[in-house]
């Protein structure tokens, strides 16, 4: 009884120190303070994966394994997430311990390499660009593991695990229609809403002086290619007796048969004022110069070549008649019509 007693303390000797040698070793450490965040978490979408993690070993740092698993338990085989695919990852950025460069990549693994060097106690940052979410809305794993080795072999020096999950996107629409804002008047203070007075008086037609007056106009689109504004109409006339129509650009000339219009600002005679507003459009050719008249109906006096805010135009309308011009009601209407090309 007494060897026997003298053979289990020995053996106990054994294991205690055996023991020892163990706790002696270096140990493994968690990656601590982990995280991944998705730049966008809806299913089979190409998007950013940036992980963040604490070092917690000062070994050797050579390679970290980003496994994409089913479960985070290292003690449970891997099984990728259904549809996930980073074989085709670039690295974007990295921070803390940098250096790295993708060794290898498959459908639901990452491993980064450098060489091989003692790690420092920071945070680190990895970002991962043209990752594919899994398929499915379901929670997913990813186990991070630093190695010694350059290419993720032998033994882990930090480990943990990272939890994220895909959704289904929010699909939201919405529509922007098409618009078109245009407005005639004799007088139009701010905006379309203001426009206000159709009919314009000029008194009594003589030989000696010519008569003048202005209408405005308001237009603006968010048409890809812009709006046209055409006048159209008739000259003055009473009956079978009518003013000639400027149908070729010209000044003003006392005791001549003239009907024309601009949409300028005018010194001879003084009347008009330039386009107003924070739009693009502007007169178009022979109604863009000032003290020059013209009037053929149907011709485009305005427009814009792309979208516009409001721009306000002013109409410049002269008519000057000869000695011996036949007597009676001159009337004229003018229709502004703006088409807007989507």
């Amino acid at each position: 009884m007494i060897k026997g007693m003298k053979t289990v303390s020995l053996l106990l000797v054994l294991f205690v120190s055996a023991t020892a040698m163990l706790q002696g070793s270096a140990q493994a450490l968690n990656l601590s303070e982990r995280s991944i965040a998705l730049q966008n978490t809806e299913v089979s979408t190409s998007n950013q994966h940036t992980f963040k993690f604490n070092i917690g070993s000062g070994d050797p740092l050579g390679s970290i394994i980003f496994e994409y698993c089913e479960s985070p338990l290292p003690t449970v085989a891997c099984v990728a997430p259904a549809g996930l695919d980073v074989s085709s990852v670039t690295l974007s950025s990295e921070s803390g311990e940098t250096g790295f460069s993708i060794y290898s990549a498959t459908n639901n693994q990452i491993i980064l390499s450098r060489a091989s060097v003692p790690a420092n106690l920071v945070t680190a940052t990895y970002v991962f660009s043209n990752a594919t979410n899994p398929s499915v809305i379901d929670s997913f794993s990813v186990r991070i593991s630093t190695h010694s080795s350059i290419d993720g072999t032998g033994p882990h020096v930090d480990r943990g695990s990272v939890v994220s999950s895909t959704t289904q996107g929010i699909g939201i629409t919405t529509e922007v229609p098409p618009i078109l804002v245009f407005c005639v008047g004799t007088s139009i203070p701010t905006d379309c809403s203001s426009a206000s007075g159709y009919g314009i008086n000029l008194g009594e037609l003589r030989s000696n002086q010519t008569r003048f007056a202005t209408s405005q106009m308001m237009g603006g689109t968010n048409a890809d290619f812009g709006y046209v504004i055409s006048a159209n109409g008739t000259t003055m006339a009473s009956g079978t007796n009518a003013i000639d129509q400027m149908s070729i650009r010209g000044g003003s000339v006392v005791g001549a048969s003239q009907f024309g219009l601009n949409l300028r600002a005018n010194s001879s005679p003084a009347l008009g004022a330039e386009p107003s507003g924070l739009g693009i459009a502007s007169p178009t050719g022979d109604y863009n110069v000032p003290n020059q008249f013209k009037f053929v109906p149907g011709e485009v006096v305005a427009s814009s070549a792309d979208e516009t805010n409001t721009v306000k135009f002013t109409v410049s309308y002269i008519v000057n008649v000869p000695n011996g011009q036949a007597p009676g009601v001159y009337t004229s209407t003018i229709t502004y019509i703006c088409v807007a090309t989507f």
